[in-house]
C-alpha cells in the first residue's frame, strides 16, 4: 500500500514506465552526449503523451496532479536512465516560476505549448560573482516608460542557446524583479544586445547546454514582468520550492536506477562458486540501499504531498529533500559501481554517467550547504 500514491498516478507511473522501456536507449544518450545536444525529439513526445503535463493545473492543459504528479513522471523518466530523464525534465522545470506567477495570457503564451512539449524553459538568476546571495545581483533594469533596458550578465543558465523562452531576476528601482523573455525579443532587440555563450562541457548532463547571456542595452516591455515588480525574490524562490521537490525526483529515480542495477548483477555474478549477494558483505550493503531508498521515497512523497495542500511545512521539506536525497543519491550510485567492480566503472553499464549526471543535483537550486541554512531558520 501506497500511503501519497493513487491508482490513478499508479497509471501514469506505468504509463511512463512503458514509454522510457521503449523509446530510451543508453547509445543514444550517450551519442548525443557526445555531441552536446538536447533530445528534443523525446521532449516532444513526452509532451505530445502528457508525461510534462501530470503536475500542471487543468485549467493549462496539464492533469492536475501537482507535485506529486511531477515526482511521479520524473522520479519514472530517471529509473529508466538519469541522464535522459533529468535533461526532458529539465526542459520544463524551470517554467514553474512562470506558471505560477505569470498571469493567464502568459501563461497561455508560455506555459501551455511548454506542457504540449513545444517550449524549452529556461531560468536565468545566476551571475559571475553571484550565487546564493540573490540579493547580490548586479544585472539592471533601467526603468524607460512602456519598457525596461537590461544591462548585465548571468552564468549557468540550462538549455541556453535553445530554450523558446527565459525568466530573468534582476534589479530595477523597486528592488529584485523577475521577467520574461522570449526568442521574438531576442530577434527584435538584434545579435548586438543579447549574446550567448555556452560554458562547454560539464561533469555531466552533456545533452543541456548551460550557457552565460550577455544583455547590452536590451528591451523588454514591461507587460513581460512576472509577478510584482520589486518582489522578484520572493517569486523566484517560490518556484524553486516546486523545483527542489521535481530535482529531488531526479535524484531519487537515479538511486532506483543504480540499485537495481546493482541488485541484478550481484544475482548474476559468480565468484567462488555461488552469486555475489549471497555474500554477506554485499546481502548487507544491499538491504542498506534498500532501507535509504525508502526513506527517501516517504520524505519525498510527503513533501509533494505537503506542497499540493499549500501546508506551511512545505518550505521546509522542499528544502529537506533537496538536502537528503542528492547526497543519498550520490552515496547509493557509488555503492552500485563497487558492487559491480571493473564493469560498474565502464561508461557501457551506465553507472558512471549517472554518477556524474546526478552530480549537479545537490548544487542547482540551491546547494546543500543553503538547504542546511534554510531548514535551520525553519527550526529554529
Amino acid at each position: 500500500m501506497d500511503l501519497y500514491i493513487g491508482n490513478d498516478l499508479k497509471d501514469v507511473e506505468n504509463a511512463v514506465s512503458e514509454f522510457c522501456e521503449k523509446e530510451f536507449d543508453q547509445e543514444y544518450l550517450q551519442r548525443l552526449e557526445d555531441e552536446h545536444k538536447y533530445p528534443i525529439g523525446l521532449y516532444e513526445k513526452i509532451g505530445e503523451l502528457g508525461f510534462i503535463g501530470v503536475g500542471f493545473s487543468e485549467d493549462i492543459g496539464g492533469s492536475g496532479y501537482g507535485a506529486l504528479g511531477h515526482v511521479v513522471a520524473v522520479t519514472e523518466m530517471c529509473r529508466r536512465l538519469p541522464g535522459m530523464g533529468m535533461a526532458l525534465s529539465l526542459g520544463y522545470i524551470p517554467g514553474f516560476v512562470v506558471d505560477i506567477y505569470g498571469n493567464r495570457e502568459q501563461r497561455e503564451k508560455y506555459v501551455r505549448p511548454m506542457i504540449e512539449g513545444k517550449y524549452i524553459s529556461a531560468i536565468s538568476v545566476t551571475e559571475p560573482d553571484s550565487g546564493s546571495d540573490i540579493g547580490s545581483l548586479q544585472t539592471r533594469m533601467e526603468d524607460k516608460k512602456d519598457h525596461f533596458i537590461v544591462n548585465g550578465s548571468k552564468v549557468f543558465t540550462t538549455n541556453a542557446g535553445y530554450a523558446d523562452f527565459y525568466t530573468l531576476l534582476a534589479k530595477d528601482e523597486s528592488g529584485l524583479t523577475t521577467v520574461l523573455f522570449d526568442k521574438d525579443l531576442i530577434g527584435k532587440n538584434g545579435p548586438k544586445r543579447f549574446e550567448i555563450n555556452d560554458l562547454g562541457r560539464k561533469m555531466g548532463i552533456n545533452t543541456t547546454t548551460s550557457g552565460e547571456l550577455v544583455f547590452t542595452d536590451f528591451a523588454i516591455p514591461k507587460d513581460y514582468v512576472i509577478g510584482q515588480r520589486g518582489k522578484g525574490m520572493k517569486t523566484v524562490l517560490n518556484g524553486f520550492e516546486l523545483g527542489r521537490i521535481v530535482i529531488a525526483a531526479q535524484a531519487f529515480g537515479s538511486m532506483l536506477y543504480g540499485y537495481e542495477k546493482a541488485v541484478d548483477y550481484a544475482k548474476k555474478r559468480k565468484q567462488f562458486g555461488r552469486p555475489i549477494i549471497k555474500f554477506q558483505s554485499i546481502e548487507h550493503e544491499l538491504v542498506d540501499m534498500y532501507v535509504e531508498i525508502e526513506q527517501c521515497r516517504n520524505l519525498l512523497y510527503k513533501a509533494a504531498w505537503l506542497y499540493d495542500r499549500k501546508d506551511p511545512e512545505s518550505k521546509k521539506f522542499s528544502s529537506m529533500v533537496k538536502l537528503a536525497i542528492p547526497e543519498c543519491a550520490i552515496r547509493i550510485l557509488n555503492q552500485s559501481v563497487d558492487i559491480l567492480g571493473g564493469y560498474g566503472y565502464m561508461r557501457d553499464q551506465g553507472l558512471e554517467g549517472a554518477l556524474r549526471d546526478i552530480r549537479i543535483t545537490s548544487i542547482y537550486e540551491g546547494t546543500s550547504k543553503i538547504q542546511k541554512i534554510a531548514v535551520a531558520k525553519l527550526l529554529y
